[in-house]
């Protein structure tokens, strides 16, 4: 008879435990119990408020900062663009923008600057967006965006596209697309 621990069939617990542990995952992934339970567990902390003026970016690739020529301390990762408006009307438009996505919300606000937490769709990592509204003139105006995440090394670009798809959904409202 043959008693190696490589011919053993599993246990009955095993086979029990099994679709219990995944079972388990899945609520935690797939359930608004699990949101907020990963929410509580990943949690951000004390958001430093950012003073684009003095912003030093840290080493780490997860972040993409967005800025007009001039304006940022750091080297920026792209230009921001300039809108044909008054400061006050590109925040009420970008507002508009922001309501529409998905599991973002505000943590800090005033009159000219923004922060606010935007999680993954799966794990629910947070990452952090401060957005400063810049007056140029009383019809023209500016942002700087800065997006980093608060969790691990890499963000395999999560922060540039989302400043990108910001950006673009926000262009097609100005141009009179779909609300």
């Amino acid at each position: 008879m043959n008693n190696s621990p490589i011919t053993k069939k599993p246990s009955g617990l095993r086979r029990a435990v099994a679709p219990a542990m995944a079972a388990v995952a899945a609520a935690l992934l797939f359930t608004p119990f699990g949101e907020r339970l990963l929410s509580a567990l990943l949690t951000v902390g004390d958001v430093e408020a950012i003073d684009f003026a003095t912003l030093k970016l840290g080493e780490k690739p997860n972040q993409f900062l967005l800025c007009p020529p001039g304006y940022c301390a750091a080297e920026a990762h792209g230009a921001s663009p300039l809108f044909p408006m008054s400061m006050g009307g590109l925040r009420t438009q970008w507002d508009a923008v922001i309501v529409r996505q998905p599991r973002v919300t505000i943590i800090a606000a005033d009159k000219d600057q923004i922060d606010y937490i935007q999680r993954t769709a799966l794990i629910r990592f947070p990452d952090i967006i401060t957005v400063r509204f810049i007056a140029l003139s009383p019809g023209q105006s500016t942002l700087a965006v800065y997006s980093r995440s608060v969790y691990g090394t890499s963000d395999f670009g999560v922060n540039r596209k989302r400043i990108e798809t910001w950006l673009a959904a926000l262009n097609v409202r100005l141009s009179g697309g779909p609300n």
